[in-house]
């Protein structure tokens, strides 16, 4: 046993992490090279010109492979090692990541297929995420572990935006960035294949004081799935659908800031490609910062009850942000400082989600949690493929007006979305949770019973 001056589990945890920023990062390429790849100043020799209708599918095809591949690698996740099946996830996403600036050269419907496999890789994080929090977290970490894994979204546009205005600005031009993220992929994936184990009981690293921790307070008990499966109980819950509506005010909205910072850093505000890169990546970076402490306050905070804190983080995630980008759609294009400041505050309070539906819908579900998150997956990958048709069909020319109307048209969206979850979310467990326990338990007695009568015969 190898004794690690860190516990073995944070080590797993960032490795994790690592990987699964990898993914979104190579998912999120096209959003910032789509500015330089038709730049006349472009120092690239493989200029591409795509019309505004193809351009948008390609940023949003990626939600066609996600929502294709949910249900298999569901299902894989469900009865095979979690370990190969998420390996599999990197070698799709680092692969088609690579050829894309193969397939731009050689058609359009190729560069398609490569965006889509993109997205068939992102649906492998989720699953994996939940994996990793009930087999690796102490009770006392979830917090934690649910900010970390569930922040690959701010840590892929973290490195993604500045790397790839760099390299966008640099003699290897637009196909750089994503042979540069190919090559990222590479690594973690190697990292991971050789750290990474499902169990803290598998890994060599961890010790018998760790091991107890981990296990401390957890159940023995499975449920076993899908059949035990609540479905009518689940999708006549107005808590979850609460937290899923919520999830796609958010979701939607941070698509806006995902696909959308870049576009709005250079053409609007007239940053150059290198600038727009670090400047949209800085309110990303706050709000990642804010995800992670409001999920740690969130567990700190015993006064109030759960309902009331997730209400709570949630208006502040939504509520506040929405006043934010009201502010911003009426600061004029010549205040650059102030518009930036304005969105880096509208977008590091929608980092308070974590504690917000997101915690919801986990503790409501309970046991069936990874049903309700699987949702909110499928909800990020249908805006990730709306949202390009809902901006352009508002922004069709950069101007103050067109960036006035989307700011608002999502900050209204914000709000309706956050009266809704305040009005019907309840974080406290569904009785249907416990019904399913209590089956469980009897159905295990049931078990107990038949073997001691057995037992008694073949004496």
């Amino acid at each position: 046993m190898v004794n690690s001056p860190v516990p073995v589990r944070f080590l797993i945890l960032i490795c994790a992490t690592l990987c699964l920023t990898s993914i979104l990062s190579n998912m999120n390429t096209y959003n910032f090279t789509k500015i330089c790849m038709q730049d006349d100043n472009s120092t690239s020799t493989s200029k591409v010109n795509y019309t505004k209708s193809e351009s948008n599918f390609l940023q949003s095809c990626v939600a066609i492979g996600s929502l294709a591949a949910s249900i298999p690698f569901s299902i894989s996740f469900q009865h095979l090692p979690h370990k190969p099946v998420f390996i599999v996830a990197g070698i799709i996403s680092g692969v088609s990541t690579a050829l894309i600036p193969l397939a731009s050269t050689i058609g359009y419907g190729w560069f398609v297929a490569a965006r889509i496999c993109q997205g068939m890789a992102f649906s492998a994080t989720f699953p994996l995420a939940g994996s990793i929090t009930a087999n690796w977290a102490t009770p006392y970490e979830h917090g934690v572990f649910i900010g970390l894994l569930t922040g690959n979204t701010q840590l892929s546009n973290i490195f993604t935006m500045p790397v790839s205005g760099w390299l966008c600005s640099s003699s290897g031009g637009w196909t750089s960035v994503y042979y540069v993220h190919a090559g990222v992929s590479l690594v973690t994936f190697s990292l991971f294949f050789l750290f990474f184990k499902c169990s803290p009981s598998e890994h060599s690293w961890v010790g018998e004081k760790e091991l107890e921790r981990i296990r401390e307070g957890k159940s023995g008990k499975k449920v076993s799935r899908p059949k035990n499966l609540p479905f009518r109980h689940i999708l006549t819950s107005l808590s979850l659908w609460a937290c899923w509506i919520a999830s796609f005010g958010d979701l939607i909205t941070v698509q806006l800031v995902s696909q959308f910072n870049p576009q709005y850093m250079k053409n609007y505000l007239n940053y150059d490609v290198l600038s727009s890169g670090f400047l949209a990546a800085l309110p990303i970076i706050f709000q990642f910062f804010t995800k992670l402490s409001s999920g740690i306050i969130s567990d700190y905070i015993k006064f109030i009850s759960e309902t009331l804190k997730t209400k709570i983080f949630n208006t502040i995630a939504l509520a506040v942000a929405a006043v934010f980008f009201i502010v911003l759609a009426f600061i004029p294009q010549e205040k650059h400082l102030l518009a930036i400041i304005i969105m880096i505050c509208a977008e590091s309070v929608m980092g308070c989600n974590t504690a917000g539906f997101n915690k919801c819908a986990t503790l409501h579900s309970q046991q069936y949690a990874y049903f309700a998150m699987q949702q909110i997956m499928n909800i990020w990958a249908c805006t990730i493929f709306i949202e390009p048709f809902f901006v352009n069909m508002i922004v069709t020319d950069d101007t103050f007006t067109d960036w006035r109307n989307c700011f608002l048209a999502h900050a209204g969206l914000l709000l309706f979305v956050n009266t809704i979850f305040c009005l019907f979310a309840d974080a406290s467990p569904a009785k249907w949770t416990r019904l399913q326990d209590d089956d469980v338990a009897i159905e295990e007695e049931k078990e107990e019973y038949s073997g001691s009568i057995e037992d008694i015969i073949k004496l």
